[in-house]
């Protein structure tokens, strides 16, 4: 099938409804801090803390609300790449 900019107008329509549930879920149960101390070669507690409790501080209907007009950003930025 050849995908037009339509298409992935669609698509980007149905990945991002209702995404904040999903965002919210995988980013908490992401292990980030485990990730980020073994990159700095120590444990970063603090900053984990202070990361987690701004992730718990976001609804998923503020993510929602916040991607909800980036889907001409995102087909523009596809159309240049055509």
């Amino acid at each position: 099938m050849v995908k037009t900019l339509q298409y992935a107008a669609d698509k980007w329509e149905r990945k991002t409804a209702n995404a904040g549930d999903r965002w919210k879920t995988n980013t908490l149960a992401g292990d980030y801090c485990k990730g980020f101390g073994a990159f700095l070669g120590h444990p970063v507690s603090e900053v984990c803390a202070n990361w987690r409790s701004g992730i718990e501080a976001v609804q998923p209907s503020q993510f929602n609300a916040a991607i909800s007009g980036k889907k001409s950003k995102y087909i523009e930025a596809l159309s240049r790449i055509r």
